[in-house]
């Protein structure tokens, strides 16, 4: 059984297509995207088109799929009230739709061994992505004990890939959209009687045209977009 995992793609069209391609002629039984599908990047309507043709592919919710569903929590900062009101002018009813309807969190069993997927730690409701990003994963992971019986946890939220160990081992490919270099990041899991092997990959995309997009589309502060998630 092989699976392909990959987070936080941040309506970067680039990155997601060179993904594709890729997974494509690699082949895969099954996919999952861990969260923000949205939010920073150029294309929200274009990646959510995208994304839902993907073969087998799973889309969980993160914190910016539930603010283009439901509205930005109160005290957000003007950059992204700016962002949430250009993203709203792009995106379809359609596409919001389908996206109310990603869940938060979802178990498997893949010969013999039992994976979860989600993008971070939850609210005690359970649809609300805790906030801020916090720099002790495993401790905010492991409140999720008991929402979950996996021993494997695939997960996004912060851009940096890292295998940790809690009270389970939790597993972030990396974001696929954002990150200072032009590749997009994902994991090929395979599993085989009760063990699973991870491999963190990366495929090259074209910067120019990610660059050329946030112009394009007109991104409002773009300009603090590209340092804040793109430069090193």
């Amino acid at each position: 059984m092989k699976i392909v995992v990959f987070t936080d793609t941040h309506a970067n069209l680039p990155a997601l297509k060179a993904l594709t391609r890729e997974i494509k002629r690699e082949g895969y039984d099954a996919a999952f995207h861990t969260g923000d599908a949205v939010g920073i990047g150029p294309w929200p309507a274009e990646t959510l088109e995208l994304l839902g043709g993907i073969p087998r592919l799973s889309l969980l919710a993160g914190n910016h799929d539930a603010w283009m569903c439901g509205g930005l929590p109160k005290g957000a900062a003007p950059w992204l009230k700016s962002h949430y009101e250009w993203l709203a002018g792009r995106v379809s009813r359609r596409q919001i739709n389908s996206a109310s309807a990603w869940p938060y969190l979802t178990e498997h069993e893949f010969e013999g061994v039992r994976a979860a997927f989600v993008h971070y730690a939850l609210s005690a409701c359970g649809r609300h992505v805790s906030l801020p990003i916090s720099d002790h994963i495993a401790r905010d992971l492991d409140a999720l004990l008991g929402r979950h019986s996996s021993l494997l946890v695939f997960h996004g939220h912060r851009h940096k890939a890292s295998d940790l160990k809690g009270k389970v081992r939790y597993i972030n490919p990396g974001s696929l959209g954002c990150w200072h270099k032009p590749a997009a990041r994902y994991a090929i899991v395979r599993f085989h009687k009760g063990k699973a092997s991870i491999q963190h990959k990366a495929v090259p995309y074209d910067q120019a045209e990610l660059l050329a997009g946030f112009e394009s589309q007109k991104v409002p502060d773009r300009a603090l977009l590209l340092s804040s998630y793109f430069a090193s």
